[in-house]
């Protein structure tokens, strides 16, 4: 396990990686709610979920490139 920093190209492809896949997580909750409970409800809640996924993301993301 390396513990040294990443490079830039490495912390291009995490953030390219984690701006992909919170948004796609984010509009998922945002249809199953919109369908499920309310409109407004799944927006606010996959807005929500996007904000906090793209950090969470690249953290994990991170994390798996230095291992």
């Amino acid at each position: 396990m390396s513990d040294g920093p990443l490079s830039p190209k490495q912390q291009g492809q995490i953030a390219t990686l984690a701006g992909f896949i919170a948004p796609l997580v984010g509009i998922l909750l945002m249809v199953i709610l919109s369908l499920t409970v309310n409109v407004v409800v799944g927006i606010i809640v996959g807005a929500v979920a996007v904000i906090v996924l793209v950090p969470i993301t690249q953290r994990i993301l991170k994390r798996r490139a230095r291992s």
